[in-house]
């Protein structure tokens, strides 16, 4: 024993040496930014791999919000966030297959097949390189949904979600700073602004505030909410406020909350009831442009859906020039001239184009052979949401981690129907979307007995957080 640590600290001393030898012999290449921020990712990486199960899920999201915000070192971010989301499915996928907490389901089979269905596309498509880096971009994050999402959430579901209501009360806090009282439009266009509210926070703060113990508490997220509340309308996104109607509606139904569903639709009332006895000319303008941002976009002369015909006109025009495998995963060829560079790895004005709904886009990618997997995934991701939304309304209760999730994937799915993200890889909407939409397949409430009344026997449960309940908070 006593000879073998000299030559350990020997070893070491040798190693170092070694690397202090190479940094000094190549100081030159650290006056590189570009390889500068390369190490500090790696860094970020290794210490975000330390400690996987609690770390890499706010790394992943932090990186991928972070490319698609107008902040400094965005474009830092925007190739870097795929080198975290490889090494988080790798590393996920190898910790899972170790320790499994749960099996493997339909839901991941049929994934496989939407991934199939993808590369399938690819090969077929005139620009094969960028369909097939967008169809592994997807493989990679199935993969880490089905293993290294689990990780993050699975057997630590209190902690996971006390840390997502914290996150969520300041990210909106930090928005409103940057858009009410600096006027720094950080998500870009108001159609991010809408998507982040309403996806991202508004369903996780309206499950928060229900759930809430003590005053104080339920105070601070109520603020919180209402401050989502109003940035999505501050956005005048229409996908937006539909999105947010639709799950406070289904929520407060399901719950059979409807004194709270009331109280909503009075309030309203009551406050433009109150600017229009104030001021009823500024109610008459600010109802006009309402009127004309959210059901014309503009577009008056064409009609309500004005803005989405000409991108669906489009989309169906390119699914009957290619009926059968698509134009290839993530290309939507345009017809403009090839430029510098063009079409290896990134989105170009070649190949992108809007589409006006992620379900139009996923049908010109795949076709209408290749769209039949991604069919189903989506009807089992429907199904998962109706069986906790039946849950919700046999029990009346909104104590359980699967509802957040299934308003956020029901927020997604109507989102859907009017913007492109939903399976587009590299937007943070379609990365937070599928996360959860893996999560709720693991964490549907069962129920058993025969209800009586209002109330339903459920098996017991050794604790609160072991059946997903909320722990007071203390």
């Amino acid at each position: 024993m006593n000879s073998v640590k000299p030559l350990q600290w020997a070893a070491i001393a040798l190693g170092l040496g070694l690397v202090l030898y190479l940094i000094y012999s190549h100081l030159q290449y650290f006056r590189d930014v570009s390889l500068l921020g390369g190490i500090l990712l790696l860094e970020i990486i290794i210490a975000s791999l330390w400690n996987y199960g609690q770390r890499f899920f706010v790394l992943l999201i932090i990186t991928f919000v972070w490319a698609g915000m107008h902040v400094p070192l965005q474009s830092a971010w925007t190739g870097g966030r795929w080198v975290v989301l490889s090494a988080g499915a790798v590393v996920g996928y190898i910790a899972w297959t170790k320790n499994p907490r749960r099996r493997f389901g339909s839901l991941h089979l049929i994934a496989l097949f939407c991934i199939c269905a993808a590369f399938v596309s690819a090969t077929v498509s005139p620009f094969i390189q960028m369909a097939s880096f967008k169809a592994l971009s997807l493989f990679l994050l199935f993969l880490y949904c089905a293993s290294g999402a689990r990780l993050a959430v699975l057997g630590r579901e209190d902690r996971f979600f006390r840390g997502l209501l914290l996150g969520s009360e300041i990210a909106v806090y930090a928005t409103a700073i940057c858009y009410l009282g600096l006027g720094q439009g950080i998500w870009g266009n108001p159609n991010s602004l809408g998507a982040a509210m309403s996806i991202g926070l508004f369903p996780i703060l309206l499950w928060g505030w229900l759930t809430s113990d003590g005053p104080a508490v339920r105070l601070r997220r109520l603020a919180a909410l209402l401050l989502c509340t109003y940035l999505v309308q501050f956005s005048m996104a229409r996908a937006a406020m539909v999105s947010v109607v639709v799950v406070t509606f289904v929520f407060c139904l399901c719950l059979r909350q409807y004194k709270l569903l009331a109280k909503v639709v009075a309030v309203v009332l009551f406050l433009v009831a109150v600017t229009g006895m104030l001021d009823p000319g500024a109610l008459n303008k600010s109802l006009g442009d309402l009127k004309d941002a959210v059901l014309y976009k503009g577009h008056k002369a064409e009609g309500v859906m004005g803005s989405r015909r000409t991108p669906w006109d489009k989309s169906i025009a390119s699914i009957k020039e290619h009926p059968l495998f698509g134009t290839g995963y993530g290309t939507s060829p345009t017809g403009e001239s090839p430029g510098l560079g063009f079409g290896r790895f990134a989105s170009s004005a070649e190949t992108e184009r809007e589409h006006g709904s992620s379900y139009m886009t996923i049908a010109e990618w795949v076709g209408l052979l290749g769209v039949v997997p991604f069919v189903a995934l989506l009807a089992v991701i429907v199904s998962n949401v109706w069986r906790v939304c039946a849950w919700m309304r046999r029990t009346s209760d909104p104590r359980h981690y699967s509802i957040p999730l299934a308003m956020v994937v029901l927020s997604g799915l109507v989102h859907g129907l009017f913007e492109d993200s939903l399976f587009a890889v590299g937007s943070y909407v379609s990365i937070y979307f599928w996360v959860f939409a893996f999560l709720l397949a693991d964490l549907i409430p069962v129920a058993v007995g025969v209800p009586v009344g209002d109330v339903v026997s459920r098996a017991p449960r050794p604790s609160p957080a072991s059946f997903g309940a909320v722990v007071p908070n203390r």
